[in-house]
């Protein structure tokens, strides 16, 4: 077996069984450290697709974030402690805002495209 698919084996299995080991120990602590890490991870992952694989600069992706922390917590407010439900709710929000900035964002390249996403980004802000 390849060592490279040996160590993606070993990362995916350690991000699987990190969720469920935190949730054994009912630590608030570790539990909220996870859920960070976990969505810090997703919003690099999507950077490095855009910029690593696109080639192009974005300073949107804290928009995206914001959106989806902006609708969990409107849900909250309202009583809604739904974990899946906020989750979706997040999701489906943060891929509305996606949807209309790219839209626009896609068109531009270069020093536009860094424009444009700032410029929305502050918007949002």
């Amino acid at each position: 077996m390849n060592r490279r698919i040996l160590l993606w084996g070993v990362a995916v299995l350690a991000l699987v069984a990190l969720p469920l080991i935190v949730l054994a120990l009912n630590q608030p602590f570790y539990l909220d450290l996870v859920r960070r890490i976990m969505i810090f991870a997703i919003a690099a992952i999507s950077l490095n697709l855009i910029l690593g694989y696109g080639g192009m600069m974005s300073f949107g992706h804290a928009a995206y974030l914001g959106v989806g922390g902006y609708a969990v917590g409107i849900l909250a407010f309202y009583g809604i402690f739904n974990g899946w439900l906020q989750f979706a709710v997040a999701v489906g929000a943060s891929a509305l805002v996606a949807a209309a900035i790219g839209a626009v964002s896609v068109r531009a390249s270069g020093i536009y495209f860094i424009m444009i996403t700032l410029a929305f980004t502050q918007m949002l802000y």
